[in-house]
């Protein structure tokens, strides 16, 4: 059942969430995740821009703190490269971590080796 969020994620971003899933968001850690309203699934997006659809993105550096590197989307870049990027969002990447606690499923805008949170090896789906 988290493939069916995976793939609508890739394909139609800017709809809104299938059921059983939900969108949601904690304002006081600011993090975006889906929850799945059946099995209570979790899917924790740290992508660095994502589409909330009609023309509202969350943007977020949790990636960025986690894996020690810098912003890729500088202020300092070329304008018009910018300004077509404001409407893209990072591509989905998951992964199953279950090394950190509970199951937990984490979106990610780049392909890596091992889990930014534990540092241990990633099972991909995608």
């Amino acid at each position: 059942m988290v493939f069916t969020l995976w793939y609508f994620l890739q394909s139609s971003p800017e709809a809104s969430v299938p059921f059983p899933w939900e969108r949601c968001f904690d304002a006081r850690d600011q993090i975006l995740y889906y929850k799945n309203a059946l099995n209570e699934t979790i899917v924790i997006d740290l992508r660095t821009r994502v589409n909330l659809g009609g023309g509202l993105f969350h943007r977020s550096n949790m990636w960025f703190d986690l894996t020690g590197r810098c912003c890729r989307h500088c202020d300092h870049q070329h304008s018009l490269f910018s300004e077509r990027r404001q409407y893209e969002q990072d591509p989905p990447f998951m992964i199953k971590a279950h090394c950190c606690g509970p199951l937990v499923y984490l979106l990610l805008p780049e392909m890596v080796h091992r889990c930014p949170v534990c540092d241990c090896h990633l099972l991909y789906f995608g």
